[in-house]
């Protein structure tokens, strides 16, 4: 069996892709399910599954072509940004990323609570 090649996993807007790390080709591409534009992705690597965390939900993808092998909408735990861990894997989350997804959220709450609050005067 030929040895896997390396691969560069990103995470944005409800994406996730695999680059070539030497060229920056793209190899698959894979658009998760739901959720809303901008979302904060994180991933965790562990054999040859990928764990990703977005909107809310978490995906495990089969690293090799992006394949969505299962999705837990995590019930009653809302929209945010999610964070992942398992012991023995490799993880990529960017906190400042996870923290200025809150902010926008909060922001976006904001206005609409000033929105409502204005229209009810």
């Amino acid at each position: 069996m030929a040895r896997q090649q390396n691969q560069l996993y990103i995470g944005t807007n409800r994406h996730i892709a695999a680059l070539d790390p030497a060229t920056g080709e793209e190899r698959w591409r894979t658009k998760l399910p739901g959720g809303g534009t901008g979302s904060t992705v994180s991933i965790v690597i562990k054999g040859q599954y990928l764990y990703v965390g977005c909107h809310g939900h978490a995906y495990c993808l089969d690293k090799r072509g992006g394949q969505i092998m299962w999705e837990n909408d995590l019930p009653r735990m809302g929209y945010y940004a999610v964070t992942l861990a398992m012991e023995g894997a490799a993880g990529a989350t960017s906190q400042s990323a996870v923290a200025a997804e809150t902010q926008r959220r909060r922001r976006q709450q904001a206005a609409g609570t000033a929105a409502s609050a204005a229209a009810a005067t």
